[in-house]
């Protein structure tokens, strides 16, 4: 059952859903219970979580916390307690028709952490996005970004990628095995259980209202947002061929804008920690270690 929309402002603050690994053990191992739609501070699990750095995760459109299930697990082997949230109008968080722009999104996120310090910032797609402004904006809210595959702005068709999120989300309520099947068929490399997630998010995506927001195109300047993130920064990329979202000039502008940060380009399409879970913690792993 989908969580039932909630009538939020356009513009504003709120708090987002979470899921979290690290503070306590799941209701099962990799894939833990529901969201908290309370958007409670990710501080308030145990007292020995405090003592945990905090990692927080940002997912990519039409996605939601839900895409970390690996990820997640995984940074809290390595000592995080790890907070992943879902984007306003993705996941159980509140459902909206306006106030989408990265600098709300980033705003949401700000709230749901509120003021514990985080040591690790992952965004994805979108995430990226709003990682990025959330660092260029708040400085010191993190201490390290890692920025996975973000869009370029001339990288992408913006109106087909919105007929696509309409495509999808529709489907994955009104046909959701003839999708599941699809997605199968074009992802063999995906990990059992990884497309039955991925129906999840698109069902409970507000596609309409994403898809408008993004059908003419949204405004960003990817290299100028890289350059500001004043903190060392970790610059994940899918080969052009596979299906990266960053390419041509776009893609030659972020790597010289990323400055004392490090690119690595991974084996896999856009979704990298999905597509490539083992090289991309192996990055990750070697980032951190130096």
């Amino acid at each position: 059952m989908n969580p039932q929309p909630e009538a939020t402002p356009p513009h504003g603050a709120v708090p987002l859903a979470t899921r979290s690994w690290g503070a306590r053990e799941p209701d099962h191992p990799g894939f833990p219970g529901p969201p908290n739609r309370e958007g409670s501070r990710p501080g308030g699990e145990g007292r020995a979580a405090v003592h945990r750095p905090l990692a927080v995760l940002v997912h990519g459109v039409t996605s939601s916390s839900r895409t970390w299930w690996r990820v997640g697990p995984a940074l809290a082997g390595r000592g995080f307690r790890v907070l992943a949230v879902d984007l306003r109008g993705h996941g159980a968080s509140p459902r909206t028709v306006a106030g989408l722009s990265a600098a709300d999104l980033a705003d949401d996120v700000a709230e749901t952490v509120g003021d514990d310090p985080v040591e690790l910032l992952v965004g994805h797609s979108l995430g990226a996005l709003v990682a990025l402004e959330l660092v260029g904006r708040r400085p010191g809210f993190a201490r390290r970004l890692v920025v996975e595959d973000p869009p370029g702005p001339s990288s992408v068709d913006w109106a087909a990628l919105a007929a696509g999120i309409e495509a999808d989300t529709g489907r994955a309520v009104t046909d959701p095995e003839a999708l599941r099947r699809d997605m199968e068929a074009a992802n063999p490399a995906w990990p059992p259980g990884e497309a039955e997630r991925r129906l999840a998010d698109l069902a409970d995506c507000d596609g309409r209202a994403i898809a408008a927001a993004l059908r003419d195109g949204v405004p960003f300047d990817l290299a100028s947002l890289l350059a500001a993130a004043n903190l060392p920064t970790l610059l994940l990329l899918g080969e052009e061929a596979l299906g990266s979202n960053l390419t041509g000039l776009d893609r030659k502008d972020a790597i010289e804008a990323v400055g004392d940060g490090t690119t690595r380009v991974l084996p896999a399409g856009h979704s990298l920690h999905r597509e490539a879970l083992d090289p991309w913690l192996a990055a990750v792993d070697a980032w951190l270690g130096g």
